[in-house]
């Protein structure tokens, strides 16, 4: 996340696939739905399995994206 990161010997963050981040978002998503939870609660692990589905599409359409063009060769845009 960081690009100092690896110089200073920190670890790197973990990239997850997209199944990875698909399956935590349905966990967020289950867990708003439980009724004991506060709605505030619920509604955060609401915003959580929303965010997690929006990394699960775009880490998929980087992955298609990558085996498509491994070099880079095809531009992109401006």
């Amino acid at each position: 996340m960081y690009l100092a990161e690896p110089l200073l010997g920190q670890p790197a963050h973990a990239r997850m696939s997209p199944y990875q981040n698909s399956r935590i978002a349905a966990t967020y998503d289950t867990a708003s739905f439980d009724t004991s939870l506060p709605a505030h609660t619920r509604w955060a692990f609401a915003k959580k399995a929303d965010w997690f589905r929006l990394r699960a599409r775009v880490v998929a359409m980087r992955e298609r994206r990558k085996r498509l063009d491994p070099f880079g060769f095809i531009a992109t845009g401006p």
